[in-house]
């Protein structure tokens, strides 16, 4: 199971949220334990963007687990945009719940690191979770060959767009940069904005477009050669990668220019792209449902929105990359109590397909990295959410994304200073090696989360 931390967790603070949640507000710090649980009590602290994934969690994660378990679980919630501080202060002074949720792998190891985590290895023969897991899952949770935590949810990127739209201007989802750029050119031409983005509401968001040029012109193999310390960020590939992207910026093309780039927000974002006024957006698998209130029934309108991969932008990396996105990971607190009991519930939360798939049918939310079939979905999931997801899980061409597998340095100044690129304020060539001077320290001091290779399952 996952719940909206990381990159939507801050979606969900934003207008399209909003819209999408109407009447919900994020929910304040209540009950629970500030230190570590007794011996008959799990302690687990999380936040929801919404009330109706916190009350899903509830009745059918907290309280369906309660039911059968001996040791019982108590779910303390959190403010979203608190949550993170609250834990590290609490664990550091040797204090904190027993399971500990971070954004990620990065923010995992920072815990790793100061010792404060305990090795998962004894449950992962226990619970049989090298069957369960996808291969890569539990390789992103390994420092120093020992497991220390499991992805609690994860994420792609791709293409959204509007089949009537498409339909009408004789456009097909772009398989290759000169397709993606052809569809730009024309719906430029004809006034509408080629693709839909913008940062008011996220600044981050910029960051999105720097994964995703990286893992369709350098590709996979280069980005991991660089994640390991075998190639550098100044290396042309991923340069040029930065200068295609200016140029369709100094094109207007993303967000209708750097004049509105910067107040742009999603939810007029999903109102043009329903409305046939932008052509496409490049975002990630939160969009499934933060674009809903903006389409059909919901929005009053027949408009319908679809997904397609990403496309190639160098002939040298294929089309279909799947850059791989993990919003947020479970693990347990060294000074827990009782640990055994955490993993018993860690294991009942991350393994049962029945489980995660309901989740994702009834609430949107992100399964875990565990073996699926396309029969285990359940006939009520969106079939593009299903499409996706099995898609993703067969991927023999996977991708990194910036806020996962970059350390925490590295990955602020890529978000803040990309900005600086778009406006003209600073080069492609200058941005890359601001990138490479972060990242080199910060590699040899082993702050680069754990890397899985790019060949997926």
């Amino acid at each position: 199971m996952t719940a909206p931390l990381s990159r939507r967790r801050f979606l969900q603070l934003s207008g399209a949220a909003t819209a999408a949640a109407a009447g919900t507000t994020l929910l304040s710090a209540c009950g629970g334990s500030s230190g570590s649980s007794s011996a008959t009590q799990t302690d687990f602290w999380y936040a929801f963007g919404d009330n109706n994934t916190q009350k899903y969690w509830q009745q059918h994660i907290i309280d369906a687990y309660n039911k059968t378990a001996k040791d019982k679980v108590v779910m303390s919630l959190k403010q979203v945009s608190t949550l993170d501080r609250l834990l590290q202060t609490a664990v550091a002074a040797g204090n904190g719940p027993d399971i500990i949720s971070t954004s990620g792998p990065a923010t995992a190891l920072s815990y790793v690191n100061s010792g404060n985590l305990l090795p998962l290895d004894p449950y992962v023969d226990k619970y049989g979770w090298s069957q369960t897991f996808l291969p890569w899952a539990l390789e992103t949770g390994r420092v120093g060959g020992k497991l220390y935590s499991l992805p609690a949810s994860y994420e792609t990127m791709a293409i959204f767009y509007n089949p009537d739209t498409f339909a009408k201007h004789g456009w097909k989802p772009p398989t290759t940069r000169a397709e993606f750029e052809a569809i730009c050119t024309d719906a430029a031409s004809k006034g509408i904005m080629p693709v839909g983005a913008g940062n008011a509401d996220y600044q981050p968001a910029s960051e999105w477009h720097v994964t995703w040029v990286w893992n369709t012109y350098a590709g996979p193999q280069a980005l991991y050669e660089a994640l390991t310390g075998k190639r550098k960020w100044t290396d042309p590939v991923f340069v040029d990668a930065i200068t295609m992207l200016k140029a369709w910026f100094d094109k207007g093309w993303f967000g209708g220019g750097t004049d509105r780039y910067f107040t742009n927000k999603f939810a007029t974002l999903y109102q043009k792209l329903a409305t046939g006024q932008s052509a496409m957006q490049v975002s990630g698998s939160w969009s499934f449902t933060e674009i809903a209130p903006y389409f059909g029934k919901a929005a009053g309108n027949s408009a319908t929105w679809d997904w397609a991969p990403l496309p190639s932008t160098n002939s040298a990396v294929p089309a279909g990359v799947f850059p791989l996105s993990i919003g947020n990971v479970f693990s347990i607190n060294k000074d827990s109590k009782n640990p055994d009991a955490a993993a018993a519930f860690l294991n009942y939360i991350e393994t049962d397909s029945a489980r995660q798939l309901q989740a994702l049918a009834a609430v949107g939310q992100e399964p875990t990295p565990i073996k699926l079939a396309a029969a285990d979905f359940p006939s009520s999931t969106d079939p593009r959410m299903k499409r996706q997801y099995l898609q993703l899980i067969a991927a023999k061409n996977v991708g990194y994304t910036t806020w996962t597998f970059w350390p925490n340095k590295t990955e602020t100044y890529i978000n803040t200073q990309i900005n600086k690129v778009f406006t003209g304020q600073l080069s492609p060539k200058d941005f890359c090696a601001g990138v490479d001077a972060l990242f080199q320290p910060e590699f040899k001091a082993g702050k680069v989360p754990p890397v899985p290779a790019p060949t997926g399952a």
